[in-house]
C-alpha cells in the first residue's frame, strides 16, 4: 500500500513539474507546492487515523467509572450521608464504619442510586481535589 502511495505521488510530482515548466512555473515553485500538499495530506491522514481509532475506544462512564473511584465525605456518614466523587455529589452509605466529614473514601459498589463507600487512609485536603 505504501509503495502504491509513493508511486502515485512520484507520478503526480513528475506530471505537475512538467506541466508547471510548460506553463512557465519554475521547478522550485512546483516542489514547494508539492511539499505543502504532502504536509496537508499528512495532517489529514493523522486526523483520519485519530478519528478511526476513537471509534473503538472503550467508554468508561456510569457504574464502571464509579466503582473504585476515590472521593471525600462532605457530611458525616452514620451510615448515610453525602460524598463527592469525580466532581459530583452523591448520597452514600457506609456499611462497615462511621465516616467523618472530610475523610477520604473509596466507592465499593452501588445500591440503587446510593454509593456504598469505605474509608481510605489517603489524605484529601478539600473537596476541590477530586
Amino acid at each position: 500500500m505504501l509503495a502504491g502511495i509513493l508511486a502515485v505521488t512520484a507520478g503526480a510530482l513528475i506530471i505537475s513539474a512538467s506541466l508547471g515548466i510548460a506553463l512557465g512555473i519554475s521547478l522550485e515553485t512546483v516542489i514547494i507546492l508539492a511539499i505543502i500538499l504532502f504536509v496537508i495530506a499528512g495532517v489529514a491522514a493523522w486526523l483520519f487515523y485519530a478519528g478511526f481509532k476513537a471509534q473503538f475506544k472503550r467508554v468508561v462512564t456510569g457504574k464502571e467509572a464509579l466503582i473504585g473511584a476515590k472521593g471525600i465525605a462532605t457530611t458525616d456518614l452514620k451510615p448515610k450521608g453525602e460524598v463527592r466523587v469525580l466532581g459530583e455529589f452523591w448520597q452514600a452509605i457506609a456499611k462497615d464504619a462511621t465516616i467523618a466529614n472530610g475523610q477520604a473514601i473509596e466507592v465499593v459498589c452501588l445500591e440503587g442510586m446510593f454509593l456504598v463507600v469505605k474509608p481510605t487512609e489517603e489524605k484529601l485536603n478539600s473537596p476541590e481535589c477530586q
